[in-house]
């Protein structure tokens, strides 16, 4: 099915008004030629019949016409049109003329003291003027009627209507031209921003030009623009990924190929089991990595999606979430609770990204704090609902901070081994929630992570149940 073009369809629009527009001007001019037609033609049969009604003579005690016969021959001699006339009295009866010409037809116009009508005579259509002569005159009423055939006036009409007709005709041609040019100087402006867009590259996004575009196409510029600008941004920021992923991929599957090909040399069960130690270790840091890598992926904040996210109490999710990590707290001597004043708040959130974060700060905690110190995590309104995640470990210096929540970076002070993307990813999930992810000195020594989220319903209030409350804690 072929598509209507914007070129025809406003063509379209246009014409038929122009069509409408020169009908309504043609009727006009139509009305105005056979007014003035009739007006000229009107006005020489009133004259005859004046000229013909001044020869009307009292005769004895009878009126009567005094016209030659030569000056009769004048008076009806047309080269175009046939002129009749006729005189009749209400005592003398016919008088002069024609006898069988009509007196009286359809709806009459009337010009000083003579009256205009049509009526066919002698097989053809005629215009009729007619003048009443009163007793004072001639002894009688006398009525003198004056027609003629309407060839003549309907040639001026034509002349008329054609003097006009013509020039608007080409007047409308001269619009509709114009029009349509500047339809199509306008609308190219449309084919030059495709054309820009096929012109795109999928690995350099550049603007398209919005240069001497019109003011009603420039939002879709600006839009476009920006949308490129989003998509350029998320295809650079996917490059960057898939390179540092590669990357940080390549080491732990070296690792693992060089401990598989260690294990295929082991003459004693022993070292085969070693071996097979060390490899199955190499493989469960290259899966968390890859999970790692998963999780950062579905964090960016062009990856989310509304239908992910529910109205969930923070105070439960963070509580739920610590008390997974009392078992691993207690085995590495490490104290794990929950702040009882915690307050309850409602908020909009993908509760796995959520849960992913706390996940992500207690596992920071647990694997660089030392045995014996004291990890807390709470829920609090600082005015936003914030997830607090407090250690008394070794702290993070303020140098550092800005840089251990990018990808892959890992602290100098760093012991354990990891992927350096813990804190990359509760930053990434902070700024997919419109949040912020802040680091700074816990007031007893130490580092205090927080998870600012944005709104919050306003239900609040201080965890009530002391049974619930609580502590994760390993005396």
């Amino acid at each position: 099915m072929t598509r209507d073009t914007l070129r025809r369809r406003l063509a379209k629009t246009l014409v038929l008004p122009l069509l409408v527009l020169y009908a309504i001007s043609g009727g006009l001019a139509y009305g105005v030629a056979r007014h003035y037609a009739n007006q000229v033609y009107d006005r020489w049969l009133f004259d005859s019949a004046m000229s013909l009604a001044r020869q009307v003579r009292l005769s004895g005690d009878h009126a009567a016409l005094d016209l030659p016969r030569a000056a009769q021959e004048i008076f009806e001699w047309d080269d175009e049109d046939i002129t009749l006339f006729r005189v009749v009295g209400t005592k003398s009866g016919h008088i002069a003329g024609y006898p069988d010409l009509p007196l009286h037809g359809g709806s009459s116009d009337h010009f000083r003291n003579a009256s205009f009508y049509d009526a066919p005579a002698r097989g053809r259509d005629m215009r009729w003027a007619s003048l009443v002569l009163g007793p004072a005159d001639v002894g009688e009423t006398v009525t003198v009627t004056v027609g003629e055939t309407m060839h003549k006036r309907e040639r001026l009409q034509d002349e008329i209507l054609f003097a006009v007709w013509v020039p608007q005709l080409a007047v409308m041609f001269l619009v509709a031209l114009v029009t349509y040019r500047a339809i199509t100087s306008q609308t190219q402006r449309i084919h030059t921003l495709s054309h820009a867009l096929h012109d795109l590259s999928v690995t350099r996004l550049h603007p398209v030009p919005d240069k001497d575009m019109p003011e009603e196409l420039l939002p879709l510029t600006e839009a476009l623009n920006a949308m490129l600008a989003k998509v350029d941004r998320a295809a650079m920021a996917q490059r960057s990924f898939i390179a540092n992923a590669a990357h940080q991929l390549r080491t732990p599957l070296t690792t693992i190929n060089l401990l598989a090909e260690q294990a295929r040399h082991c003459t004693t069960v022993e070292d085969m089991r070693k071996a097979v130690t060390a490899l199955q270790a190499a493989a469960s840091r290259t899966a968390r990595l890859a999970n790692q890598l998963l999780l950062l992926s579905r964090a960016e904040p062009d990856a989310q999606s509304a239908h992910n996210r529910t109205v969930l109490d923070l105070y439960e999710l963070a509580f739920e979430t610590a008390r997974e990590w009392a078992g691993k707290a207690i085995a590495t001597g490490i104290d794990l609770g929950f702040d009882e004043s915690s307050v309850h708040v409602q908020v909009e959130v993908d509760g796995a990204l959520i849960g992913e974060a706390i996940n992500n700060l207690l596992d920071n905690a647990l694997k660089y704090c030392p045995a014996g110190a004291h990890v807390t995590v709470a829920v609090s309104l600082l005015p936003d609902p914030t997830i607090v995640v407090e250690d008394t470990g070794s702290g993070i210096e303020e140098s550092e901070r800005s840089r251990v929540v990018k990808r892959f970076h890992r602290g100098d002070n760093a012991t354990q081994s990891g992927t350096g993307l813990g804190l990359a990813i509760v930053n990434e999930i902070a700024l997919a929630h419109s949040g912020k992810f802040v680091i700074r000195d816990a007031a007893g020594g130490g580092a205090r992570f927080e998870i600012h989220l944005p709104g919050g319903t306003d239900r609040t209030r201080q965890s009530q149940q002391a049974g619930e409350t609580a502590a994760v804690r390993q005396a």
